[in-house]
């Protein structure tokens, strides 16, 4: 799958050793404006895309057929365009690194969409962030944005973000 500026905002295709296959059907929802960021999550169940417009973020089953109608947005949104999005390694949790304050969101996630959003980081990036990763072993969230230190890491759990672990000794 791949997220871009212009509609349908996202394009996806079934790949083998050959490469790519015929284009699957568009969102019969589609994003909001030009995206940004795609993720599938762990199990490959949903699909998750970051964009430009309100409300920041969109996600859909997924299945050997394609998209599925799209989950009810965030009850509580993003505050500005979606830049990253990804799901933790055990597919309950999904964040979004966007533009505004608090620069980063996160929420439960399950087959029915999306949770409460958890409570922002207490210590938040610095600035505008542009991307979001959780560990493989699904214990920490790192979040990259364009001012210094350039980079937020905290614990992460059940319960949401933990205290921001200190920042790398060289900064990127």
């Amino acid at each position: 799958a791949v997220a871009h500026l212009s509609s349908p905002y996202v394009s996806a295709y079934p790949w083998s050793g050959s490469g790519f296959g015929a284009k699957y059907a568009n969102p019969s929802t589609l994003p909001a404006g030009n995206s940004i960021g795609v993720a599938f999550s762990p199990d490959g169940s949903d699909i998750a895309i970051s964009h430009e417009n309100s409300p920041y973020v969109s996600a859909y089953p997924w299945s050997g057929s394609g998209f599925g109608t799209k989950y009810a947005d965030p009850s509580t949104l993003p505050v500005g365009t979606g830049l990253d999005v990804n799901f933790n390694s055990s597919g309950s949790a999904i964040a979004v690194a966007h533009l505004s304050s608090p620069y980063v969101s996160a929420y439960p996630w399950s087959g029915s969409g999306f949770g409460t959003k958890y409570a922002d980081p207490s210590t938040l990036p610095a600035q505008d962030s542009y991307s979001v990763a959780f560990s493989p072993d699904g214990a920490s969230i790192a979040v990259a944005y364009i001012a210094s230190p350039y980079v937020s890491a905290y614990p992460w759990s059940g319960s949401g973000f933990g205290t921001k672990y200190a920042n790398p000794s060289s900064l990127p």
